[in-house]
C-alpha cells in the first residue's frame, strides 16, 4: 500500500511548537497550495490549506528557519487522528506527517536547505 503526499506551497503562519513532557518536540505548520482553473471564461483560483506535523529534529529546524510566507516543498503521509472534545463530540483531524522537506528561495527558485528525517514521529506521546 502507498500513502504518500507531495506538496509545494507557502506557510500560512509561523510554526506552532510544543515541547512534550517526554522531551520530544512537535511543530504544527499550515501550508497553502493554490490551484488555478477556468470557470465561465474567467481564471479562478482556489486555496487548499494543509496541516503539517513535524517531530524532533524537523520540529527544531522548523522553529529556527520557518517563517510565514516562505515556500516549502514537502513529502509525507496522510494521518487521521480522532478525539472527543470537551462537549463530548467526536472529532476527526487529518494532517500530513512530514517525512522530508526542502525550503525554497522563491526569488531564485533554488533550494536553500534539505532536511530528511526517517524518524518522523511514528511513536506518539
Amino acid at each position: 500500500m502507498i500513502n504518500k503526499v507531495i506538496l509545494l506551497g507557502r506557510l500560512g503562519k509561523d510554526p506552532v511548537i510544543r515541547k512534550l513532557e517526554s522531551g520530544r518536540i512537535v511543530a504544527n505548520v499550515t501550508l497553502a497550495t493554490n490551484e488555478k482553473y477556468m470557470k465561465d471564461g474567467q481564471v479562478m483560483e482556489s486555496t487548499e490549506w494543509h496541516n503539517l506535523e513535524m517531530w524532533d529534529q524537523q520540529a527544531q529546524n522548523a522553529e529556527k528557519y520557518f517563517k510565514k510566507g516562505m515556500l516549502l516543498y514537502c513529502e509525507g503521509r496522510i494521518r487521521t487522528d480522532r478525539y472527543t472534545d470537551q462537549e463530548g463530540q467526536e472529532k476527526t483531524v487529518r494532517k500530513i506527517r512530514v517525512i522530508s522537506y526542502q525550503m525554497i528561495d522563491s526569488s531564485t527558485g533554488s533550494s536553500t536547505r534539505v532536511i530528511e528525517d526517517s524518524n518522523s514521529g511514528d511513536a506518539q506521546d
